[in-house]
């Protein structure tokens, strides 16, 4: 389990950076095996094409040199047999296509993946909305959930609403890694996963999965390995100003001490499922009056949202 090995059943290396997309021909894709990185040159077509089968980026990853330490060796490539690709939304707009552009690139990565799998693999999209924000509404009054805005993304650009599912309870990024696991992963009977998110976002939704899925597997499966990740970064790159994006590390950081430190008491599903619906903000009775409470004052940090 943990950060993947690139081939099950021990996945271990885990993080391809994808650049997306559309805008850039020029960017670095980096590996992460342990403690190394190797860099190698993004193809010159690696910009993804809607409704294309160009998956270059993936293509290329396969030709990265191998570390040349034993445990390292052999893990470039990109799983095949995943049981499903879980996306975690992140925002909306009114304008476009209703997401901000690191979604689109998540989105646009989630194609990319599921293309070179062998099996029905689904991509997952996660997200009702946020507590920062105030939702996006249909003309005729109706919530449009984040994750719903996604897959109508997904479908414009050719995916099958069949091979497509999404979850709306969640508001954060505990509730993603929880409702995508108590919602879909263990009811699907799924253990191998691909996790989708942006590099700024990224190692706080490594340690949501890799904590809670390693309690779900011990409490209810009594495996410790139940659950392989293979965990995907998108760039970051032209997205913001450095001080928004630094704002956004800060914040996310600050999060996921708040996690482990919340997180190290837990011993059991039951922990967690108590945890989140009588102390979280977003999931608490207790606490809905503070659901639309104004918590983000700093603007640069709300951009990133």
């Amino acid at each position: 389990m943990y950060l993947a090995r690139l081939h099950h059943p021990s996945y271990r290396c885990v993080q391809a950076l994808h650049q997306g997309l559309r805008r850039s021909t020029h960017v670095i894709k980096r590996l992460s095996f342990g403690q190394q990185q190797y860099s190698v040159p993004a193809a010159p077509n690696c910009v993804h094409r809607h409704g294309s089968t160009d998956i270059a980026w993936l293509q290329s990853l396969a030709n990265v040199p191998s570390p040349s330490n034993g445990e390292a060796a052999g893990q470039t490539s990109v799983p095949t047999d995943l049981d499903a690709i879980i996306m975690l939304a992140g925002g909306q707009t009114t304008e476009g296509s209703g997401l901000p552009t690191w979604v689109e690139r998540r989105l646009d990565a989630c194609l990319d993946l599921q293309r070179v799998q062998k099996t029905n693999c689904p991509i997952v999209c996660l997200g009702g909305g946020t507590p920062h924000k105030p939702p996006i509404l249909t003309p005729r009054g109706y919530v449009v959930h984040e994750s719903t805005a996604c897959a109508d993304y997904l479908i414009a650009r050719g995916a099958s609403p069949s091979r497509l599912l999404k979850e709306v309870s969640s508001y954060d990024t505990v509730g993603n890694a929880y409702f995508a696991l108590t919602i879909h992963v263990i009811p699907g009977g799924w253990r191998r996963l691909g996790v989708i998110t942006s590099d700024f976002h990224m190692p706080r939704t490594r340690t949501l999965f890799q904590d809670m899925s390693s309690l779900v597997a011990q409490d209810l499966f009594r495996e410790r390995d139940r659950f392989s990740f293979c965990f995907i970064g998108v760039s970051d790159e032209g997205l913001f100003e450095g001080e928004v994006l630094a704002a956004r590390h800060a914040k996310e950081a600050a999060a996921t001490a708040a996690w482990r430190h919340n997180f190290s008491s837990m011993t059991g599903l039951a922990d967690l499922h108590h945890w989140l619906h009588q102390t979280h903000q977003c999931y608490a009775v207790s606490r809905q009056h503070e659901f639309d409470v104004v918590t983000i004052r700093d603007p640069r940090l709300l951009a990133s949202y």
